[in-house]
């Protein structure tokens, strides 16, 4: 070996998946509970497996990161164990829902969103319909192929959202906000009227002020501190987890990191990130207005790369940059916890592993009953899965698959 080069030393290792870990794999409850019900990530996994897992790898204080961090399950779950947490994404609507998610609020702030809800209740969203006709050419990017009752509903609650004093009120309900847009249009063939959505809105608003104020007061006492010092255990950073290791805003004190628990985009599977879906398929930006929030990029910005570019050259070139950044944030005995599905297993799977390896770490094998396990892996039949199997049956995408890997040891050379 040339001097001054550095050997990756890998050997087979096993770690140990207790029971209660192996079931939060495979468990299919509906997700319940503030904040996580409040917006429904697409691909996202179970906050019971991400608790687990956590529990499983870490203790209190550790510091947990998720590199693709989507809705946010993995900092929520991670802060109300009492650990710190970072996550970064490249959608900025991800880290408005992880944000918001992790951003207390107090008893004031209840009391002023319960009087602005009052405000509301004799309110018509239907009144002047047509004036929501002209709006600016931005706004009007992301109203498109929204129905009118919809649209009409939506910019009602702009115009009033500014009668809230504090920004973080707003972002509360504009998350709420989101929840409803997303039960009344995503995946839908028919559209609830105005005075439905507003009906929807105001019950779930009120419900959702007491439910997360229980909740993050819940998560301080886990981490001793006040409420407000809550965003001090986390970090949430809108950026691609490329050159992660040099962005700066991961406290030096956190390091290393002792779980990587995430769940990246699936190798050349169809995944709308960034769109919702409606009447026929039509897609709409709208969540991103309906979070303050802008975007214009397409589809495989949030994918790695072109799901159908041949051999999926860009998605694994882009894996390997992520994990190679994140391989500088932890240490040996540091744990990467994954759950992948794949549109084609048989070859995809295997090129996958062989992008963990080049960028530094060795897959471990999990220590539990073989029942539930194929080829050493453990593996999920995924619940509600909606893109195409559905309509398709059975397919590749609707199983994951759990990775566990740790960072290869580096042998100095002289």
């Amino acid at each position: 070996m040339k001097a001054g080069r550095d050997a990756i030393v890998a050997t087979r290792q096993h770690v140990i998946v207790p029971d209660s870990l192996v079931a939060a794999v495979s468990n299919r409850d509906k997700v319940t509970g503030a904040p996580h019900d409040f917006y429904r990530y697409p691909a996202r996994f179970s906050p019971i497996f991400a608790r687990e897992a956590i529990k499983t790898f870490t203790k209190p204080g550790d510091f947990v990161l998720d590199p693709f961090c989507g809705g946010g399950t993995t900092l929520v779950e991670a802060l109300s164990l009492g650990r710190r947490a970072a996550g970064m994404d490249v959608s900025s609507l991800a880290a408005f829902l992880a944000r918001t998610k992790t951003t207390p609020i107090s008893v004031h702030d209840k009391r002023e969103i319960a009087a602005w809800l009052a405000a509301l209740e004799n309110g018509n969203p239907r009144t002047n319909l047509d004036s929501y006709e002209i709006v600016d050419a931005e706004i009007y990017y992301y109203l498109r192929n929204l129905p009118d009752e919809a649209r009409a509903f939506f910019l009602w609650i702009f115009e009033r959202l500014t009668d809230l004093p504090k920004l973080r009120q707003q972002k509360f309900v504009r998350l709420v906000l989101l929840g409803v847009g997303q039960w009344g249009l995503d995946c839908k063939n028919s559209v609830p009227t105005a005075s439905e959505f507003k009906a929807e809105f105001c019950q779930r608003l009120h419900a959702a002020a007491d439910d997360f104020f229980d909740f993050v007061s819940g998560t301080a006492a886990a981490n001793g501190l006040p409420r407000c010092r809550l965003p001090s255990m986390r970090r949430v950073i809108n950026r691609s987890s490329e050159e992660c290791d040099v962005d700066g805003r991961i406290p030096e004190s956190w390091l290393p990191a002792k779980l990587v628990l995430t769940s990246p985009p699936y190798p050349g599977v169809h995944v709308v990130y960034h769109r919702w879906q409606i009447l026929g398929r039509k897609e709409t930006p709208a969540p991103f207005l309906l979070a303050d929030q802008r975007d214009g990029a397409g589809e495989s910005h949030y994918l790695l790369g072109p799901r159908d570019e041949d051999e999926l050259v860009t998605y694994y070139t882009r894996l390997k940059s992520v994990f190679s950044s994140v391989r500088s944030l932890l240490d040996e005995n540091s744990i990467v916890v994954q759950l992948v599905a794949f549109s084609d297993p048989v070859w995809q799977l295997k090129t996958y592993l062989e992008t963990m390896k080049e960028a530094g770490y060795m897959e471990v094998e999990a220590d539990c009953p073989i029942a539930s396990k194929v080829k050493r892996r453990i593996w999920r039949e995924v619940p509600g899965r909606k893109w195409y199997a559905n309509k398709r049956g059975e397919i590749p995408a609707s199983k994951e698959v759990l990775l566990l890997h740790k960072p290869c040891a580096i042998k100095k050379s002289e």
